[in-house]
Order: structure tokens, then sequence, then C-alpha cells
């Protein structure tokens, strides 16, 4: 038993054993193309990133308000608060707003408007592309004497230095206050209001009627002496209006 076993060991050693090749694999022309494929994306991925970041560097956001010079469908000038001239392109999702129109839009805008806009400042061109432009009304500051006060239709007339008169609208918006000798600040009314007192009004004017406005802030001086450089005429239906006596039956002249 022991010799067959031992034979056959001899004979597993020494048998002929089959002579395996070396085999190079095949290139797959499927996956070459894919990893091709696969690094052209990474590339072109690599240049946008590259590409937004150099335009964000050029990019802010930023505001303006000026007055339009020239407008088109795509684009506008205007004029800012320095006198600089701004260009301001505008394209399909450019919002506009305009106080009391729910439609405006940028046919609507017309040279001489003030408008504000809030885009993206472009820093090569100059340029900004509005997100936002929102027109507005600059407010009137007027001082001076009200030359006439209608108690009827809430109206006050008020006379400047310079000749001019404005006819002011008084308004449930409209605050009213008064600077006592005392130059304490009082809540006051239309009531209180008087031929011949001096004032400060700040309104926004009538669209509508030159040299009319809508008072929304009035600033009465009733301790004021009359300024002299205003002449407040006397009413035509009653003469004596605006007219001081001096307790003795005589009159004295127009207040001023």
């Amino acid at each position: 038993m022991k010799k067959f076993i031992i034979v056959l060991a001899l004979f597993i050693l020494f048998s002929p054993l089959p002579v395996m090749a070396a085999t190079t694999p095949t290139p797959n022309p499927t996956s070459e193309k894919v990893t091709e494929k696969l690094s052209n994306q990474i590339n072109d991925l690599k240049d946008k990133i590259a590409s937004r970041v150099a335009q964000l560097k050029l990019v802010e956001k930023k505001g303006l308000v000026g007055t339009i010079k020239d407008v088109s469908s795509t684009q506008l000038t205007i004029t800012d608060m320095v006198g600089q001239e701004r260009a301001i392109d505008v394209d399909e999702i450019t919002k506009f707003t305009s106080p009391g129109n729910d439609s405006f839009g940028v046919s609507d805008l017309k040279k001489g408007m003030k408008v504000s806009v809030i885009g993206l400042y472009n820093k090569d061109s100059e340029r900004l592309l509005a997100r936002f432009i929102d027109t507005y009304t600059v407010p009137l500051y007027l001082s001076g004497t009200f030359s006439d006060v209608d108690k009827e239709n809430y109206t006050v007339t008020l006379a400047m230095e310079d000749g001019k008169t404005y006819l002011v609208d008084i308004e449930s918006v409209t605050k009213t206050n008064n600077f006592d000798k005392d130059n304490n600040l009082e809540k006051s009314g239309f009531s209180q209001i008087e031929k011949g007192m001096r004032a400060f009004i700040i309104g926004y004017a009538d669209k509508k009627e030159a040299k009319r406005m809508v008072a929304t802030r009035i600033l009465l001086f009733p301790a004021l002496p009359k300024n002299p450089k205003v002449v407040v005429v006397p009413n035509a239906v009653n003469p004596t209006a605006g007219v001081t006596s001096s307790g003795s039956g005589k009159k004295l002249t127009p207040i001023r």
C-alpha cells in the first residue's frame, strides 16, 4: 500500500502540466469613450465655475436714483443725483412699480420721470442690469405766509417771498403742529390756521394743476412776527378782513 502511494506521488510530481499562456486583456472601446466624455464634462464644469467666479468679482448689487434722460424698450439713461449719466439695461424679468398704478411697465416710463433703480452693476461695462424700477415724486418744501384760508373747501393759499403762491389742500393725512412762544411743539389742526400766519409746509405737487399741492405736514409759527417781504392782500368781499384794529377805531395797515 505504501509503495502504491509513493508511486502515485512520483507520477503526479513528474507528469507534464498544461502550460497557461499569458493573455493581455483586450481594450474595451465603450469604456474608453465613457471615460473621455466624463473627462470633458469635468473640464467644462471647471471652465464654467472659473468664468462664474470672474463674473461675480465684476458684478455687485447697486441702487441708483435719478431722472430719466432717454428710454427705450430695452434700456434707459438716467442722470443721477450728482449729474452723472448712468446706463441701465432692462430685460424680461425687470419689475416696474409706480404709486397708484398697478399695471405700470417700461412703456409708461417717460423722459423727465424720477426713478429709483436696483439691480446688478457690472464694474467692467459700468452698466446696471435693472431688477426693480420704481417711480417716485420729490416732495415740496415751502415756507411762507397764509394769504387766504378757505374754511369750506379746506384749502389755504401760501404766499412766498419770491411772489409765488401755492394752493394747498388739507387732507385727512395732513398732520398739523404749531410752535408756541416757548418753542414747544403742539398738536394743531385746520381750525387754528389763520390768515397772515407764517408756516412751513411739506407735500406733493398736484399732477393735474400747477401751483397746487397736497400737504402732508404743516408747521405753524403763530408767535413769529409777520414777514415784511410777503404782502397779504385784504379780501375783496370784506376789505377789513386781514386788517388789525388799534383799539381806538383806527385801522392799521394790512398784515404783512
